[in-house]
């Protein structure tokens, strides 16, 4: 094994480079929560699912263990159709450990592939540092210039990152507000589009109140319950604020190992207590979606969640500085794009896969009309240059 080299690229305040889009770098092929491809030319879990004995109306996520079937399934499918040989190598690049390392690992295991996987977080109050751990199929990295150093070391320990390697990329905090540097503004979308539904949805909707709940919910000890679904922990937290549940009651059904639909299940045996009319009508529509398999209840949150987040992107008017569009937009991440602009150009397969909810990401026929997808919006990329770094790669 080669020893990996610690050579940073410079530690400089960050740079603009233009508007763009995701499609520039990663085109259509974009897998999100329902793990169909968004270009209708690839296939995706409703062709698959039967192969691998799965319900075809219970989707796994992405830190389910039969997620790594679909998923590789879906790389194979999509090399396939490039009419490439059989992928050999895989390369992810995330921005959690708990959800991108773990998807890593277990496609990997699923799949006997070679690769690593890198996972990024901006922290410019400690000297640039990888972490290499397994012999390199794992780097953690406190710089985003880092990817550079990381692709470097791969090629001097024998993976070739040519025709026959696949590239997954994250959006969320990774591709699109780089975590540590600029995924604030991806959680003040999400959480205006919160905002922004409930208020139609609720008379009277507190908002200070439901944020207490809310930032108790999201811990991991209830993670049991929620699956990380932003959609679960709005309805918990609802309930809860109504007086159809307890916290502490909740705290019992996560020690009893309860899912979340056998959770809207119990909800609808309280009999002794009355729902408001439009709290009837938002828990019907979760028993109606939990009975289908649908993990995206609350469609009205993840299309306001849609309008909130492409808002932001490309929205600060032009000269305005690096500092400004970090606060208040939603940029691409430069390392990201250059990183796989020049893998593609090895011949890798790149692609998303992304647990976000479809309908936060693509437009509504009816309620979006004339708007683009998330992923050809434009918006500033914003970083630290990579690319003569790249260059001198072999």
């Amino acid at each position: 094994m080669a020893t990996p080299k610690h050579r940073a690229a410079p530690d400089t305040e960050f740079d603009q480079f233009g508007l763009v889009s995701l499609s520039e770098f990663l085109d259509d092929r974009f897998v999100y929560r329902d793990l169909q491809p968004v270009d209708p030319g690839y296939q995706g879990y409703s062709q698959c699912a039967r192969l691998f004995g799965l319900d075809p109306m219970e989707i796994p996520r992405k830190t389910d263990r039969s997620y790594s079937k679909v998923a590789v399934w879906i790389v194979d499918h999509m090399q396939e159709m490039r009419q490439q040989d059989e992928v050999e190598e895989l390369i992810f690049i995330g921005d959690t450990p708990g959800t991108d390392g773990m998807a890593f690992n277990r496609m990997m295991e699923y799949a006997q592939w070679k690769g690593s996987c890198f996972i990024g977080a901006e922290n410019r109050e400690a000297p640039p540092n990888l972490n290499w751990q397994a012999e390199f199929r794992y780097a953690d990295a406190n710089r985003w210039s880092l990817l550079a150093d990381w692709v470097e070391t791969l090629l001097a320990n024998q993976l070739a990152l040519d025709g026959h390697t696949a590239v997954i990329v994250d959006i969320d905090k990774t591709a699109l507000g780089a975590r540590g540097r600029n995924d604030q503004v991806i959680n003040e979308a999400r959480l205006a589009g919160m905002h922004k539904a409930l208020e139609g949805q609720m008379d009277d909707f507190d908002l200070d109140a439901f944020r207490a709940v809310y930032d108790t919910i999201g811990r991991e000890v209830y993670m049991g319950l929620t699956g990380d679904n932003q959609d679960y922990m709005i309805y918990i937290c609802l309930m809860i604020l109504s007086g159809m549940i307890t916290l502490r009651e909740v705290g019992e059904l996560v020690k009893q190992k309860m899912e979340f639909t056998h959770l809207v299940r119990w909800i609808s045996t309280q009999s002794d207590k009355q729902m408001s009319m439009q709290l009837r009508q938002l828990h019907d529509q979760y028993q109606m979606c939990t009975r289908t398999g649908d993990p995206t209840p609350f469609k009205q949150f993840r299309r306001q969640e849609f309008l909130e987040t492409t808002e932001r992107m490309g929205a600060m008017p032009a000269g305005s500085g690096t500092g400004d569009l970090l606060e208040s937009e939603i940029c691409v991440t430069q390392e990201v794009r250059e990183l796989c602009l020049w893998l593609r150009e090895r011949g890798c397969l790149l692609l998303s896969l992304s647990d976000k909810p479809r309908e936060a990401t693509v437009p509504h026929k009816r309620w979006h009309k004339g708007l683009p997808p998330m992923h050809r919006t434009q918006t500033h990329a914003v970083g630290v240059s990579i690319r003569d770094q790249l260059a001198r790669i072999a």
